[in-house]
Protein backbone atom coordinates (compact mmCIF):
# COMPACT_ATOMS: atom_id res chain seq x y z
CA UNK A 1 0.00 0.00 0.00
CA UNK A 2 1.33 3.40 -0.99
CA UNK A 3 1.68 5.69 2.06
CA UNK A 4 0.25 9.17 2.02
CA UNK A 5 2.14 12.35 2.74
CA UNK A 6 0.04 12.71 5.88
CA UNK A 7 1.25 9.28 7.01
CA UNK A 8 4.87 10.21 6.29
CA UNK A 9 4.50 13.38 8.34
CA UNK A 10 2.56 11.91 11.25
CA UNK A 11 4.82 8.89 11.68
CA UNK A 12 8.02 10.59 10.47
CA UNK A 13 8.54 7.94 7.80
CA UNK A 14 11.46 9.78 6.26
CA UNK A 15 15.02 8.55 5.87
CA UNK A 16 17.99 10.97 5.66
CA UNK A 17 21.01 10.32 3.48
CA UNK A 18 24.09 12.49 3.01
CA UNK A 19 26.40 13.14 0.07
CA UNK A 20 29.82 14.74 0.61
CA UNK A 21 31.06 17.88 -1.11
CA UNK A 22 34.79 17.80 -1.79
CA UNK A 23 37.37 20.54 -2.30
CA UNK A 24 39.02 20.54 -5.72
CA UNK A 25 42.08 22.17 -4.15
CA UNK A 26 42.97 19.30 -1.81
CA UNK A 27 40.22 16.68 -1.89
CA UNK A 28 39.04 17.34 1.66
CA UNK A 29 35.32 17.14 2.46
CA UNK A 30 33.96 20.59 3.33
CA UNK A 31 30.44 19.45 4.11
CA UNK A 32 27.52 17.23 3.18
CA UNK A 33 24.25 17.78 1.38
CA UNK A 34 21.31 16.33 3.29
CA UNK A 35 18.83 14.45 1.12
CA UNK A 36 15.60 12.81 2.20
CA UNK A 37 13.90 9.59 1.10
CA UNK A 38 10.34 8.41 1.70
CA UNK A 39 9.32 4.97 2.96
CA UNK A 40 11.56 2.29 1.45
CA UNK A 41 10.03 0.13 -1.25
CA UNK A 42 7.17 2.55 -1.97
CA UNK A 43 6.60 5.06 -4.80
CA UNK A 44 7.37 7.85 -2.32
CA UNK A 45 10.87 6.55 -1.64
CA UNK A 46 12.00 8.68 -4.59
CA UNK A 47 12.61 12.27 -3.44
CA UNK A 48 11.19 13.58 -6.73
CA UNK A 49 7.93 11.71 -6.16
CA UNK A 50 7.90 12.55 -2.45
CA UNK A 51 8.21 16.31 -2.85
CA UNK A 52 5.96 16.42 -5.92
CA UNK A 53 3.18 14.72 -3.97
CA UNK A 54 3.74 17.03 -1.01
CA UNK A 55 3.42 20.04 -3.30
CA UNK A 56 0.27 18.58 -4.86
CA UNK A 57 -1.50 18.20 -1.51
CA UNK A 58 -0.24 21.51 -0.11
CA UNK A 59 2.19 20.07 2.44
CA UNK A 60 5.54 21.02 0.92
CA UNK A 61 6.60 23.43 3.67
CA UNK A 62 5.58 20.98 6.41
CA UNK A 63 7.51 18.19 4.70
CA UNK A 64 10.62 20.35 4.26
CA UNK A 65 10.49 21.48 7.88
CA UNK A 66 10.28 17.90 9.16
CA UNK A 67 12.91 16.69 6.68
CA UNK A 68 15.37 19.36 7.74
CA UNK A 69 14.94 18.54 11.43
CA UNK A 70 15.40 14.83 10.81
CA UNK A 71 18.52 15.54 8.74
CA UNK A 72 20.05 17.88 11.32
CA UNK A 73 19.48 15.39 14.12
CA UNK A 74 20.98 12.53 12.07
CA UNK A 75 23.94 14.68 10.97
CA UNK A 76 24.83 15.47 14.57
CA UNK A 77 24.32 11.90 15.77
CA UNK A 78 26.73 10.70 13.08
CA UNK A 79 29.33 13.28 14.13
CA UNK A 80 29.92 14.34 10.54
CA UNK A 81 32.38 17.20 9.98
CA UNK A 82 31.97 20.43 8.08
CA UNK A 83 28.85 22.17 6.91
CA UNK A 84 25.37 20.77 6.37
CA UNK A 85 23.64 21.81 3.14
CA UNK A 86 19.83 21.63 3.50
CA UNK A 87 17.31 22.01 0.68
CA UNK A 88 14.45 24.47 1.06
CA UNK A 89 11.87 25.96 -1.26
CA UNK A 90 11.39 29.73 -1.20
CA UNK A 91 8.32 29.46 1.03
CA UNK A 92 10.24 27.33 3.52
CA UNK A 93 13.06 29.86 3.63
CA UNK A 94 10.56 32.58 4.48
CA UNK A 95 9.10 30.35 7.20
CA UNK A 96 12.55 29.68 8.68
CA UNK A 97 13.05 33.42 8.97
CA UNK A 98 9.64 34.01 10.54
CA UNK A 99 10.24 31.26 13.13
CA UNK A 100 13.77 32.31 13.99
CA UNK A 101 13.48 31.79 17.75
CA UNK A 102 12.11 28.28 17.32
CA UNK A 103 14.84 27.46 14.81
CA UNK A 104 17.55 28.83 17.13
CA UNK A 105 16.24 26.68 20.00
CA UNK A 106 16.17 23.56 17.82
CA UNK A 107 19.76 24.08 16.67
CA UNK A 108 20.89 24.66 20.25
CA UNK A 109 19.15 21.48 21.41
CA UNK A 110 21.08 19.45 18.82
CA UNK A 111 24.38 21.20 19.46
CA UNK A 112 24.94 22.64 16.01
CA UNK A 113 25.82 26.29 15.41
CA UNK A 114 24.10 28.23 12.65
CA UNK A 115 27.42 28.87 10.90
CA UNK A 116 27.53 25.17 9.97
CA UNK A 117 24.21 25.41 8.11
CA UNK A 118 23.94 26.22 4.40
CA UNK A 119 20.42 26.70 3.08
CA UNK A 120 20.00 25.66 -0.56
CA UNK A 121 17.22 27.25 -2.58
CA UNK A 122 15.50 24.54 -4.64
CA UNK A 123 12.92 24.74 -7.42
CA UNK A 124 10.26 22.57 -5.84
CA UNK A 125 7.82 25.48 -5.76
CA UNK A 126 7.45 28.97 -7.27
CA UNK A 127 9.72 31.62 -5.79
CA UNK A 128 7.07 34.24 -5.15
CA UNK A 129 8.36 37.72 -4.42
CA UNK A 130 12.12 37.83 -5.02
CA UNK A 131 12.37 40.99 -2.93
CA UNK A 132 10.70 39.29 0.04
CA UNK A 133 12.87 36.21 -0.40
CA UNK A 134 15.98 38.37 -0.51
CA UNK A 135 15.06 39.96 2.84
CA UNK A 136 14.53 36.54 4.40
CA UNK A 137 17.87 35.28 3.06
CA UNK A 138 19.70 38.32 4.41
CA UNK A 139 18.03 37.91 7.80
CA UNK A 140 19.04 34.24 7.97
CA UNK A 141 22.57 35.04 6.85
CA UNK A 142 22.76 37.73 9.51
CA UNK A 143 22.27 35.03 12.14
CA UNK A 144 25.26 33.06 10.88
CA UNK A 145 23.93 30.61 8.29
CA UNK A 146 25.02 30.67 4.66
CA UNK A 147 22.99 30.50 1.47
CA UNK A 148 23.37 28.47 -1.74
CA UNK A 149 21.69 28.78 -5.12
CA UNK A 150 21.04 25.24 -6.36
CA UNK A 151 20.98 23.90 -9.93
CA UNK A 152 22.40 27.04 -11.53
CA UNK A 153 21.95 26.83 -15.27
CA UNK A 154 18.48 25.25 -15.21
CA UNK A 155 14.91 26.41 -14.61
CA UNK A 156 14.50 29.44 -12.35
CA UNK A 157 18.13 29.45 -11.17
CA UNK A 158 19.07 32.56 -13.08
CA UNK A 159 21.58 35.39 -13.07
CA UNK A 160 18.82 37.60 -11.70
CA UNK A 161 18.57 35.38 -8.62
CA UNK A 162 22.35 35.46 -8.23
CA UNK A 163 22.32 39.26 -8.27
CA UNK A 164 19.34 39.61 -5.93
CA UNK A 165 20.18 36.89 -3.40
CA UNK A 166 23.99 37.19 -3.31
CA UNK A 167 24.60 33.49 -2.53
CA UNK A 168 27.66 32.28 -0.67
CA UNK A 169 27.66 29.20 -2.92
CA UNK A 170 26.37 28.57 -6.42
CA UNK A 171 25.85 24.91 -7.27
CA UNK A 172 26.29 24.41 -11.00
CA UNK A 173 23.69 22.07 -12.45
CA UNK A 174 24.72 18.69 -13.78
CA UNK A 175 23.49 19.61 -17.27
CA UNK A 176 26.28 22.21 -17.43
CA UNK A 177 28.97 19.97 -15.91
CA UNK A 178 28.32 16.50 -17.30
CA UNK A 179 30.44 15.98 -20.43
CA UNK A 180 32.39 19.22 -20.00
CA UNK A 181 35.65 17.41 -20.81
CA UNK A 182 34.53 16.90 -24.41
CA UNK A 183 32.52 20.09 -24.91
CA UNK A 184 34.32 23.39 -25.67
CA UNK A 185 30.98 25.17 -25.28
CA UNK A 186 30.46 23.82 -21.75
CA UNK A 187 34.03 24.76 -20.89
CA UNK A 188 33.32 28.33 -21.96
CA UNK A 189 30.13 28.29 -19.87
CA UNK A 190 32.13 27.24 -16.81
CA UNK A 191 34.71 29.95 -17.48
CA UNK A 192 31.90 32.53 -17.61
CA UNK A 193 30.39 31.25 -14.35
CA UNK A 194 33.84 31.27 -12.75
CA UNK A 195 34.29 34.90 -13.79
CA UNK A 196 30.95 35.85 -12.22
CA UNK A 197 31.89 34.00 -9.04
CA UNK A 198 35.23 35.81 -8.85
CA UNK A 199 33.45 39.16 -9.14
CA UNK A 200 30.87 38.34 -6.48
CA UNK A 201 33.02 36.40 -4.02
CA UNK A 202 30.91 33.29 -4.50
CA UNK A 203 32.18 29.71 -4.13
CA UNK A 204 31.23 27.24 -6.87
CA UNK A 205 30.15 23.61 -6.52
CA UNK A 206 30.04 21.40 -9.63
CA UNK A 207 27.14 18.98 -9.21
CA UNK A 208 26.57 15.57 -10.75
CA UNK A 209 30.23 14.64 -11.27
CA UNK A 210 30.43 11.04 -12.49
CA UNK A 211 33.47 11.00 -14.80
CA UNK A 212 37.13 11.55 -13.97
CA UNK A 213 37.75 13.70 -17.05
CA UNK A 214 34.94 16.10 -16.07
CA UNK A 215 36.29 16.34 -12.52
CA UNK A 216 39.76 17.16 -13.82
CA UNK A 217 38.47 19.90 -16.12
CA UNK A 218 36.37 21.45 -13.34
CA UNK A 219 39.45 21.54 -11.14
CA UNK A 220 41.60 23.10 -13.83
CA UNK A 221 38.95 25.71 -14.68
CA UNK A 222 38.99 26.91 -11.07
CA UNK A 223 35.75 25.43 -9.73
CA UNK A 224 36.05 25.31 -5.95
CA UNK A 225 34.15 22.18 -4.98
CA UNK A 226 32.51 19.11 -6.49
CA UNK A 227 29.69 16.71 -5.65
CA UNK A 228 28.55 13.55 -7.39
CA UNK A 229 28.72 9.78 -7.63
CA UNK A 230 32.42 9.82 -8.52
CA UNK A 231 33.18 11.32 -5.10
CA UNK A 232 30.58 9.31 -3.17
CA UNK A 233 26.96 8.25 -3.46
CA UNK A 234 24.33 9.50 -1.01
CA UNK A 235 24.11 7.15 1.97
CA UNK A 236 22.86 7.07 5.54
CA UNK A 237 26.43 6.48 6.72
CA UNK A 238 28.54 8.68 4.45
CA UNK A 239 32.32 8.41 4.20
CA UNK A 240 34.70 10.83 5.85
CA UNK A 241 36.82 10.97 2.69
CA UNK A 242 35.91 11.10 -0.98
CA UNK A 243 36.68 8.13 -3.22
CA UNK A 244 40.23 7.14 -4.11
CA UNK A 245 39.46 7.68 -7.81
CA UNK A 246 38.37 11.27 -7.17
CA UNK A 247 41.36 11.93 -4.91
CA UNK A 248 43.74 10.61 -7.57
CA UNK A 249 42.28 12.97 -10.16
CA UNK A 250 42.38 16.00 -7.85
CA UNK A 251 46.01 15.32 -6.92
CA UNK A 252 47.13 14.69 -10.49
CA UNK A 253 48.89 17.24 -12.68
CA UNK A 254 46.88 19.91 -14.49
CA UNK A 255 45.55 19.59 -18.02
CA UNK A 256 46.10 22.61 -20.25
CA UNK A 257 42.61 23.55 -21.37
CA UNK A 258 42.34 26.32 -23.92
CA UNK A 259 39.25 27.72 -25.67
CA UNK A 260 38.24 25.21 -28.31
CA UNK A 261 40.03 22.29 -26.66
CA UNK A 262 38.64 19.03 -25.39
CA UNK A 263 40.01 16.10 -23.49
CA UNK A 264 40.58 13.34 -25.99
CA UNK A 265 39.18 10.52 -23.86
CA UNK A 266 37.92 10.02 -20.30
CA UNK A 267 40.73 9.72 -17.78
CA UNK A 268 43.38 10.97 -20.19
CA UNK A 269 45.59 14.03 -19.78
CA UNK A 270 45.86 14.40 -23.53
CA UNK A 271 44.17 17.39 -25.10
CA UNK A 272 42.99 17.46 -28.70
CA UNK A 273 42.77 20.84 -30.39
CA UNK A 274 39.57 21.21 -32.41
CA UNK A 275 40.68 22.69 -35.69
CA UNK A 276 38.81 22.67 -38.93
CA UNK A 277 39.68 19.53 -40.84
CA UNK A 278 41.29 17.73 -37.87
Amino acid sequence: MTPTIADCLEHQRLRPVFQPIGSLANGEIIGYEALIRGPAGTPLESPVALFAEAARVGCLVRLERLASRICIAAFMRAGLPGKLFINYSADSIREVDSHRDEVRAFLKTHGISSDRIVIELTEQAPLGSLECLSRAVESIRGRGAQFALDDYGTGHASLGQWIALKPDYVKIARVVVDGVATSPFQQEALRAIRSLADSSGTALVAEGIEHEADLRICRDLGIDYAQGYLLARPTAEPPLTISEDALRVIRSGPVEVLPGDKVSEPGSNAVTRLRSGE
